[in-house]
């Protein structure tokens, strides 16, 4: 599997940058996971034709799911100009916020699949299993897997009881980073830190952690990867538009 950054930002991004996306290939099958602020622009420059299998969902706060509303006029264009585009795009995504949700099903653009705790849903040689995290809106992790290589995409979450479990087995951990240690001021945090980060791929026994999601008011990176490497050594803050391979 091929994994290509394109917005690694949240909830809003950095000058230039585009909130959190991701497009992972394997193959024929071209999977978006999450598409916020800037993600079409990225998404463009490694797929012009936009050949899309899918669009997986975690939740949809407008920082993970804003571009799809600017992906449905490009759909709807390109088609309209005689381009061969996926339509109806297979989009797997909550059903609440109802309001967003029915935002992206009345467009016509999108065949839109609910997400639920437990499903399990097959994209040519790819296997993607949902589970609900612990987040304001309902929100769920992906654990892919392709001939026996793991990711796990923790989506936005705080650090919960069973997270561990859900990720055992992963050999790569894509992990939300929204704050460090000591900004975390309550144990129901809606996001991990660094260092909870460094300490879900120890435990679940991952290869390599991916740090994520970071805030783009300041350059944090830094920070953020020293505090997860003293639980986790191989770990990398994710760079947009580069490629890594799980």
């Amino acid at each position: 599997m091929k994994l290509t950054v394109l917005g690694r930002y949240g909830p809003f991004p950095a000058p230039g940058g585009a909130c959190s996306g991701y497009l992972l290939q394997s193959g024929d099958v071209a999977l978006a996971l999450d598409f916020g602020s800037g993600v079409l622009r990225n998404l463009l420059q490694k797929l012009p034709d936009l050949g899309l299998t899918a669009v997986l969902l975690t939740h949809l706060h407008s920082d993970h799911m804003s571009d799809m509303l600017v992906l449905r006029y490009a759909l709807q264009q390109l088609s309209a100009h005689g381009r061969s585009v996926p339509l109806p795009l297979s989009i797997v995504a909550p059903d609440e916020p109802e309001a967003e949700f029915r935002q992206l099903a009345g467009s016509g653009v999108f065949d839109m699949v609910p997400a639920r705790d437990g499903l399990r849903i097959r994209f040519g040689d790819l296997s993607v299993l949902l589970h609900r995290v612990m987040h304001p809106v309902p929100t769920y992790c992906f654990f892919i897997e392709h001939r026996g290589r793991r990711l796990f995409y923790t989506g936005d979450t705080g650090y919960f009881g069973n997270l561990v479990d859900l990720a055992q087995g992963a050999h790569v951990i894509l992990a939300d980073t929204g704050f460090l240690n000591r900004e975390k001021t309550m144990d129901a945090a809606a996001h991990l830190t660094a260092g909870e980060a460094g300490l879900l791929a120890k435990l679940a026994g991952a290869e390599q952690l991916l740090c994520t999601h970071i805030w783009g008011g300041e350059d944090r990176d830094a920070r953020i990867l020293a505090e997860a490497k003293e639980y986790f050594p191989n770990t990398l803050v994710v760079e947009e538009l580069h490629e890594y391979i799980i």
